[in-house]
């Protein structure tokens, strides 16, 4: 029975440990356009009703939410049962009459399922709201693929244009949008698309604040890439990974952030957007942000960016000399040339490390530079296995608390930061567990 009770509180502090981190995301994500997509093998997962649960969790919440669904195993499934043949070349589906016909037959039966999936999910306890809807129809103007490389791709298209008035207009009125992967030509024609096309598109054309894409796949990525990386290393997998096209076209289009789940762990989506560390790969647009550690050549560019902070008395002044000294120390975000991010980190012991000097440039503090400098320094901490951060802060306190640090006591500060302590500044004392 004790054993039980002390499981049960263990539970009930995982789960308010996980409300006080994803509060401060609910309100980033409010009013957010959100375009997910996912394969028809999700679909066809038994995981597909608690990702529809999420997705409508999220809409609840107050994410302008559109869908984007695929259909390609469910297609193949239907050939597979009247024995007729399927061709797919370059990731696309060869689209003859007979093709066609039984793509709208199961196009038209997933999106009746996936709307009355969602319809139960946004009017049952604990979502019950009336003024939320789900609506899908004819928002796709499509083209034909023609001849490519040879191939007579027949009905298989292209996305041409989206209807971007109707869809903003629905979701203004708190709908969810949702879009299958086929579309009609000017003159009534239909054509069978790649829906990770129809998704990309949609985003680009909505402007949409993140692209996330459910997949089947273990893409085995690093959890962060940004936009030049993913340009070099598009050609070494493009066969593999043909979605990766897809996402570097968004994020070149001005898509900021293109999400990568898989359909486990339970719950993804929401661990994904509701938590720091997330839990899939998260693809950035930042061309022109370059993040490194500095050199002797950087010191000037940190000298202009810290200065004004020193004369507010914000930042304890480093003379250049010292900074000279220290540089190897401080990491960077360079714009075009300029340096508009820094941090340092200063090894205190084996286990803990102080992250100091965080800055952003006033000109430049949306976009999460400042996380994206947090996760740097945090890498380099571990490659040193450094167990732990401090930082002393005198205005950043609620930053630093909502990204996992907490306060401590001045007791606490390892020997050599407690004998440099500065009581006039009287700095809050933050610490974060590295895991």
């Amino acid at each position: 029975m004790k054993n039980s009770t002390q499981k049960n509180i263990k539970n009930n502090h995982s789960r308010i440990d996980f409300f006080r981190e994803a509060a401060p995301y609910i309100h980033l994500h409010r009013g957010k356009t959100f375009v997910i997509a996912f394969s028809g093998e999700i679909i066809a997962k038994p995981c597909f009703d608690s990702i529809i649960n999420d997705i409508a969790i999220l809409s609840a919440l107050g994410a302008r939410i559109i869908i984007v669904h695929g259909a390609r195993l469910q297609i193949d499934q239907q050939l597979q049962k009247i024995n007729y043949r399927i061709e797919i070349l370059n990731d696309l589906r060869i689209t003859d009459a007979a093709t066609l016909n039984i793509v709208k037959q199961t196009i038209g039966t997933l999106r009746v399922e996936i709307e009355n999936k969602l319809g139960h999910a946004l009017n049952r306890p604990p979502i019950i709201n009336d003024e939320l809807g789900v609506l899908s129809g004819n928002f796709i103007t499509a083209k034909p693929v023609g001849v490519f490389q040879g191939i007579d791709y027949q009905h298989t298209g292209k996305v041409r244009k989206i209807n971007t008035t109707l869809i903003q207009s629905l979701l203004n009125q708190e709908n969810i949008v949702l879009l299958s992967s086929l579309g009609f030509s000017p003159t009534g024609e239909a054509y069978n698309l790649r829906y990770e096309e129809v998704a990309s598109f949609v985003a680009m054309q909505i402007q949409a604040d993140k692209l996330i894409f459910i997949n089947q796949k273990n893409y085995e990525l690093p959890r962060e890439i940004n936009l030049r990386d993913l340009d070099d290393f598009i050609p070494q997998v493009a066969s593999q990974y043909p979605l990766l096209k897809d996402i570097a076209h968004a994020l070149n289009q001005g898509v900021k952030r293109v999400h990568l789940l898989n359909n486990k762990p339970n719950g993804s989506l929401l661990l994904e957007l509701y938590t720091r560390d997330g839990i899939g790969t998260m693809f950035t647009a930042s061309l022109y942000d370059e993040i490194r550690q500095a050199n002797i050549d950087d010191v000037s560019g940190l000298i202009e960016l810290i200065t004004p902070l020193e004369e507010k008395g914000i930042l304890i002044k480093r003379s250049r000399e010292q900074l000279e000294l220290e540089i190897s120390n401080f990491s960077l975000i360079k714009r075009d040339g300029k340096v508009i991010g820094c941090a340092a980190l200063y090894e205190m012991d084996k286990i803990t490390a102080e992250l100091a000097c965080l800055v952003i440039h006033p000109d430049y503090r949306t976009g999460g530079r400042g996380d994206d400098l947090l996760k740097f320094i945090t890498t380099i901490a571990k490659k040193k296995q450094i167990q732990q951060l401090l930082v002393l802060t005198t205005q950043s306190i609620d930053w630093f608390k909502e990204r996992g640090f907490t306060l401590g006591e001045i007791n606490d500060l390892p020997e050599k930061k407690k004998a440099l302590y500065n009581f006039q500044r009287n700095s809050k004392v933050l610490f974060k567990q590295i895991v």
